[in-house]
């Protein structure tokens, strides 16, 4: 077979991602010891156990196999980071990553746990990095009347409790998860929402991603500037608004076709200014309807409350 090659990670695109700096390292460390823990397991079975290397694999577990794993839940609104510090950590540990989400598994209380633990021992067997993105549906409340429902959470908590991998879930709708969860998982990490800084730091590495590996661009000055205006920062965009817009920025840069003395096409204010426009009609229309924001339509609900221990602003 050819055409096969090896894998290349950057590795340092966990810099760039916006989150608290506490936060980050608390993710770094451990991902980064456990990644090391599961090499010196694999160098000593491969060995059969005659080399005794200095980090030794301990378990508070009574039962071998149970708790193995490494768990985390990252809950927050959508487009704060959550799945995108698992793309990070796969990278950074320069390791495969292996997304699921509830189309991947079913919600077949009867299949589930047997579908997670296939995925588990692919996801171990190619020493990756699980994520089961927006695993909300796996884990709500469990309810008297509700045997369906019951089955469901009981197989995602047993197939997780012998888990011996990283995993990863997300969630924006932490509110509904039955409080069975709280002992499987091992770090529980809240995304609030954006500050205007946050939001800085997103559009300038943007910014520095597209001039880094497309030439034949180049953002303009007073664009750096109109992204940290208030005509744009009231609208509290989210990262993956961030992007979707600047994607159109680039696009509409492109079809217009206007370039500077060097010759490179010019990103303007008013090619983001376009989606900022239509951005801004459609979050009044949604909170006209509603009645309330996002944020307030989420805490009403009981899904989850962003304004805690945050700022949107700075």
């Amino acid at each position: 077979v050819l055409g096969f090659k090896d894998a290349v990670f950057d590795r340092r695109i966990l810099e760039d991602l916006v989150m608290d700096k506490q936060d980050k390292l608390l993710i770094t460390n451990l991902t980064q010891k456990y990644v090391r823990s599961l090499v010196i397991m694999n160098v000593q079975l491969e060995h059969e156990s005659v080399i005794t290397l200095s980090e030794p694999s301990w378990s508070t577990n009574f039962i071998k196999g149970k708790g193995e794993g490494l768990i985390f839940l990252l809950h927050g609104k959508p487009g704060v980071g959550k799945t995108y510090t698992a793309k990070c950590v796969a990278a950074h540990t320069e390791r495969p990553l292996l997304s699921l989400n509830c189309a991947d598994n079913g919600t077949d209380p009867g299949t589930i746990e047997d579908k997670l633990n296939r995925w588990f021992k692919l996801a171990k067997s190619w020493g990756a990095i699980l994520l089961i993105d927006e695993a909300d549906i796996y884990m709500e409340h469990r309810q008297v009347q509700d045997l369906a429902r019951n089955n469901l959470v009981a197989g995602f908590l047993k197939a997780l409790e012998y888990y011996q991998g990283m995993l990863f879930l997300t969630t924006n709708r932490v509110g509904t998860f039955d409080k069975a969860f709280i002992s499987r998982i091992h770090i529980m990490l809240h995304y609030p929402p954006f500050t205007d800084k946050d939001r800085e730091d997103v559009w300038e590495n943007f910014f520095r991603k597209l001039e880094s590996e497309d030439d034949k661009m180049r953002i303009q000055e007073s664009t750096r500037s109109y992204v940290t205006s208030e005509e744009v920062q009231s609208l509290q965009w989210n990262g993956g608004e961030i992007r979707n817009a600047f994607q159109i920025a680039v696009a509409l840069a492109q079809v217009e076709d206007s370039r500077d003395k060097k010759g490179l096409i010019l990103i303007k204010r008013d090619h983001i200014r376009s989606t900022v426009r239509m951005s801004k009609n459609f979050k009044d229309y949604l909170k006209d309807l509603y009645k309330k924001d996002e944020t307030q339509m989420a805490a009403t609900k009981g899904h989850r409350l962003d304004t805690f221990g945050s700022k949107t602003s700075e």
